[in-house]
């Protein structure tokens, strides 16, 4: 492999890293899945099929013979539809789960329905669906890919040695930990919601079958209510989730038991209990995959064994970093970009670490505007439009984690910049 012409004065650990020059940056960038793998396509093709779907589905009439409880299935259902497109966008690792779990019960849920319009409708559901995991899956393979063309072009080396022979270690093991805790918190409010929406159905079926049975005739309705008459000649007044289902004259089942009195077709709504738990497992089931991802590629580049390579390097107005092949020095393509915070300043036991401790959870930032995000002292250490020779340590992908050696302004001084987000690739 070619070296750079000019190496850079970190020491002598990295005078053989070998270049990542234009022609094995050429060969990774080509590596990255087709334009039909790009989550925009899934996403479009899923809201529009969630939502023909939804517009097209027949209403089902609360009655004794069917009544209207709670529905278990169709909260997962919904929640994995609304997580689906954020998943396809981020997380293809848990779209690659959570699609086939959605398609399946779409068809066993839903295709059965009456009606061709909603049938195609759920048909199409799936189809996205399908597309949706074909693709993230193309995206993880690609990454493959990526990882190994940069495995065959740089130099098998720890990584943790090699940014620690600086006078720093990359992150000290917390990259991830605040989404893992936000995350497990939220995961277990949405647990207690669904015990708790449980123990309501559990105490509603349990007063039901105490309940004494009368019929009634419906004489009038409101909003929430139904008031009906029984047959012996008491006129009462019973809440209603549906009251417009019940035609006036027409004769419902009104459960008793003291006080207490509900419809036959309508048992305890859980509906409450449903939503929160929708609301806290949603985010917290992403938060807590995002932060497991990106604490086992923090670990990874830490203890690992990973490549190097010599790459350029510059930072935009933003504070974001983007990278370039050694060779091209006119900095007319970049490869990707990432958000980098120095983690040294200086080698030996005086390098000071700091900065990706305290911001090491930014794992899904794409913007970050503040202009000097990549400082060392609070400044910039080189000019934001100039390219920089770097030692790229680790294989970037699509939501990566990379750690980067560079001189900072002295003759012995040094950075290194570890991402605090993951690799975006243009």
């Amino acid at each position: 492999m070619t070296q750079t012409s000019a190496p850079i004065s970190v020491g002598p650990a990295f005078e053989s890293v070998p270049a990542w020059l234009s022609a094995d940056a050429a060969a990774w960038a080509g590596a990255r899945p087709g334009w039909w793998a790009r989550p925009l396509w899934s996403v479009l093709a899923l809201l529009a099929s969630v939502a023909a779907a939804i517009g097209l589905e027949p209403m089902a009439v609360c009655s004794e013979a069917a009544p209207c409880g709670p529905d278990w299935v169709g909260m997962v259902q919904f929640g994995l539809a609304v997580g689906m497109p954020y998943w396809f966008a981020r997380l293809p690792e848990l779209a690659l789960v959570a699609a086939p779990v959605l398609a399946v019960i779409v068809a066993w849920e839903e295709l059965p329905a009456t009606g061709w319009a909603s049938r195609s409708a759920n048909l199409a559901v799936i189809a996205a669906l399908g597309l949706g995991w074909a693709a993230a899956r193309a995206r993880l393979a690609a990454r493959r890919r990526q990882r190994d063309l940069v495995r065959q072009a740089g130099a098998a080396a720890v990584g943790h040695g090699w940014v620690k022979s600086t006078g720093a270690a990359p992150g000290r093991g917390r990259r991830g930990l605040v989404p893992i805790a936000v995350g497990a918190l939220l995961c277990a409010v949405a647990v207690g919601a669904v015990v708790l929406g449980l123990r309501g159905v559990g105490e509603d079926e349990r007063q039901a079958a105490r309940a004494t049975r009368t019929e009634a005739v419906v004489t009038g309705r409101t909003d929430m209510t139904l008031k009906v008459r029984t047959h012996d000649g008491r006129r009462l007044t019973v809440d209603a989730l549906f009251p417009e289902d019940y035609r006036l004259e027409s004769t419902v089942v009104v459960l008793e038991d003291g006080p207490w009195r509900r419809l036959a077709a309508e048992p305890y709504d859980a509906f409450d209990r449903q939503l929160a738990a929708l609301a806290a497992g949603l985010p917290g089931l992403s938060l807590l995959t995002t932060g497991l991802l990106a604490r086992r590629r923090a670990a990874a580049l830490r203890r690992g064994e990973v490549p190097a390579l010599r790459v350029l390097k510059r930072w935009d107005r933003k504070g974001r970093s983007w990278v370039y092949a050694a060779d091209d020095t006119a900095g007319r393509r970049p490869l990707f970009s990432c958000v980098c915070l120095p983690v040294s300043t200086g080698a030996g036991e005086h390098g000071k670490a700091g900065g990706v401790d305290d911001l090491d959870d930014v794992d899904e930032a794409d913007d970050v505007d503040t202009a000097d995000v990549c400082t060392v002292d609070g400044r910039v250490p080189f000019p934001a439009a100039g390219l920089r020779e770097a030692v790229m340590v680790g294989a970037p992908y699509e939501g990566g984690e990379l750690a980067f050696v560079m001189t900072g302004g002295g003759a012995e001084a040094s950075v290194v910049d570890c991402t605090v987000g993951p690799v975006r690739v243009p």
